[in-house]
């Protein structure tokens, strides 16, 4: 039985440095309150209209592409938390709010940690930059860790 107060830590993921060191951080947490982790990467679904070297067809298979490269790393980072019986969760949302999103998921998945990089890997519209984790840090119902 879990009577831990954390029971449930989300760690918002974009495969940058600072993600996968928070993700360091939530299994070592995980694993000294026995708690289940969940990651969430969030693509933000206008990318899709947006034209690549002139040609508005391209962006769709870029974002499949993406997702099946972020499919294949929670499939690793599943590994390292089955290593420590950690339950694992991982997720791909869809919204063009990110931190509003992740902080609504937080709250409707009674999460009651969230781990998360101070600065994300990549374009501004699709990955977590140092605002979206502020904004999270300021507006989650719960604590929040940020990691550099």
């Amino acid at each position: 039985m879990n009577t831990s107060l954390i029971k449930n830590i989300l760690v918002p993921f974009d495969n940058s440095k600072h993600a996968t060191r928070a993700f360091g951080h939530a299994l070592d947490l995980a694993r000294k309150y026995n708690s289940s982790i969940i990651v969430i990467t969030v693509t933000d679904e206008n990318q899709t209209m947006q034209w690549l070297n002139d040609t508005p067809s391209r962006q769709k298979s870029v974002n499949k592409s993406r997702n099946s490269e972020f499919k294949r790393i929670f499939k690793t980072l599943e590994s390292h938390a089955a290593k420590f019986q950690i339950h694992f969760e991982a997720m791909i949302l869809e919204s063009n709010t990110i931190a509003e999103s992740i902080i609504s998921f937080a709250t409707k998945k009674n999460i009651d940690y969230i781990v998360m990089g101070t600065h994300g890997n990549g374009m501004v519209k699709e990955m977590m930059l140092g605002r979206i984790s502020t904004n999270i840090a300021l507006n989650a119902h719960c604590p929040v860790v940020l990691v550099k």
